[in-house]
This record gives C-alpha cells, sequence and structure tokens, in this order.
C-alpha cells in the first residue's frame, strides 16, 4: 500500500514522474522529424527523464468518455480519434482533467482550493462578473477588445485572429463566456465544446489574473448545471499536460486538475496490451537512442 501511495504522488503535478518527463521536449509536433530528433537527443542526454515518460504513459489512470451524437459530440469525437503516424491518438494521453464534482460548494472546500476561494473573492471584490455570450458581432468585439490588451498585433493580425472568431460563432458546437469588468469591458474570453458528459476548452485568453479564475469557475459552475462530468483544456502536445508549461501544470494543480487517459467508451473494448502498445509508440521512436538499460533506472 505504501508504494500504491508513493506512485500516486509521482502522477500528480509536481510530482517526480511528472517533473521530470516535463523537462523534456514535449510540446511540439512529434509527426515532425526535426520535433522528434528533439526529443530523441534529449531522451539519450536524459534517460531518466524518459523513463519518467513511460512510466507516466503506461500508469496513468484512464477515464472512458461517452459522447453524444450532437455537433459538440461529433467534434469531440474528431478529436480524441484523431491519428498520428495512423496509429496513435495524441488526444488522448495524459490530459489534465478536473473531475467535476455534483455540487459547485464541494470544488471549493479544502486546502488545496485556497488559491481559487482567494481569488474569487478578490474577483467579486473588483466587480468581475461572467456570462455565456451567444451574439456574434458582441463576441467578435468582445474577443479583439481582449486581444489588443492581452499582445501587441498589427491591424492585419488582429483582423484575421477577430474572423477566426466569427467562423467559431458560426459553428453551433462551439459556446463562448466571456469575464467583465465593473464597467462591462471584456476581460477574458473562452471558447469551450461542451457535450453531455465531457467539455474542452478550445481556446483561452485573459488579460486580469482575477478574471481568469473567475471565468473558470463560472464554466465549471455551468457544466455541474448541465451534469457535465469532465473538463479538459487543448495544448500541451501529444503528450497533453506535459507539454504545458510550469505556471500553467501549477494552475491546473490549483483548481484540482489531474493527469488522465481520455478515452472514448466505444474503444474501451481494446485490451490493455493493445492500449499500451499504441500509447507508447511515440516514446519508443526516441528509445532508440538510449542505452536499454537506462530504462530500468530507478524512478
Amino acid at each position: 500500500m505504501a508504494w500504491e501511495g508513493e506512485s500516486d504522488r509521482r502522477l500528480r503535478y509536481g510530482g517526480s514522474w511528472i517533473s521530470a518527463a516535463s523537462a523534456l521536449p514535449l510540446n511540439g509536433d512529434l509527426t515532425e522529424p526535426r520535433s522528434l530528433a528533439r526529443l530523441a537527443a534529449a531522451s539519450a542526454r536524459r534517460p531518466k527523464r524518459l523513463a519518467a515518460l513511460i512510466a507516466l504513459v503506461v500508469r496513468t489512470p484512464r477515464e472512458y468518455v461517452v459522447l453524444s451524437g450532437s455537433s459538440a459530440g461529433q467534434v469531440l469525437d474528431h478529436y480524441f480519434n484523431r491519428r498520428s503516424l495512423g496509429v496513435l491518438t495524441p488526444n488522448r494521453l495524459c490530459r489534465g482533467v478536473l473531475v467535476l464534482p455534483q455540487d459547485h460548494a464541494a470544488d471549493l472546500r479544502g486546502r488545496r482550493r485556497q488559491a481559487l476561494r482567494t481569488n474569487l473573492r478578490r474577483a467579486a471584490s473588483a466587480g468581475i462578473r461572467c456570462e455565456v455570450v451567444s451574439d456574434p458581432g458582441r463576441v467578435a468585439d468582445d474577443a479583439r477588445h481582449v486581444f489588443r490588451r492581452q499582445w501587441r498585433l498589427s491591424d492585419a493580425e488582429l483582423h484575421a485572429l477577430t474572423d477566426r472568431v466569427r467562423e467559431g460563432v458560426a459553428r453551433r458546437e462551439l459556446t463562448f463566456t466571456v469575464a467583465r469588468d465593473e464597467h462591462g469591458r471584456p476581460l477574458a474570453i473562452a471558447a469551450v465544446v461542451i457535450d453531455d458528459m465531457v467539455c474542452l476548452i478550445n481556446r483561452a485568453v485573459a488579460t486580469s489574473h482575477e478574471a481568469r479564475w473567475v471565468l473558470h469557475d463560472h464554466l465549471v459552475r455551468l457544466l455541474i448545471g448541465r451534469r457535465v462530468r469532465y473538463l479538459l483544456a487543448e495544448g500541451g502536445g501529444a503528450f497533453g499536460a506535459l507539454g504545458f508549461e510550469t505556471n500553467v501544470q501549477n494552475y491546473q494543480h490549483l483548481l484540482g486538475y489531474e493527469l488522465r487517459h481520455v478515452i472514448p467508451a466505444a474503444t474501451g473494448r481494446m485490451t490493455r496490451r493493445r492500449r499500451i502498445l499504441a500509447s507508447v509508440m511515440v516514446v519508443a521512436a526516441t528509445a532508440w537512442v538510449v542505452v536499454p538499460d537506462s530504462l530500468n533506472l530507478p524512478l
């Protein structure tokens, strides 16, 4: 039992396995030769990091999700079943997942949620409020305002990003949420895909620390009200949250996210051996440059 407890700690953000694996260059497109070569070289120099990555791929718990036939469900089905190298399904591996409680109050309890409670109080004191926005023109205006404040963009770049938002509004599967200051000016915006059981954060941009936290909490409240079970975010590369920067991992840790493989339930009949084989193929592609005994190093 003690070994199991130690293993669980290694699987958490900040744990030895995640810290070691995240130090590898994992956020690139590993189907691209240059990115794969960088990962191979880094693994050769630091074989313990490769061992930690393999251990995480093998030992990370799995969450099976049932997707609906709605437009959102179809988008998520395409997302989770997208393949690389003809075999791998990278959008399932090592995702940062928030398992949502049935009661929002449960999400705020405990010592680990102190940062969340503190930032929500600050947001409330500042008069920040959140809402779902469905009007295309209003969403585009809000996005333009947030993009302009967050980044130094040329008029052409700002116009191109805003056009992409307009295209997203036209897609029925996307829901847009916005955080506003006390004067109604947008501070943060998020585009999410909400299905019956799972929600994917497609894009999120915040110009305010408190707005970032309160907009996430607003989304959590919305999802709990719809009895959605899982929340996760795009990005990070082929190994999900392991490719996130340390500050993003820390933010997710404070919010209660945990590492999970997310698998559509229809594929759950695959044998454990086949699941592990498919999951480690990208990792194995780098292992040829590492002394074989390095994989048996103590973690």
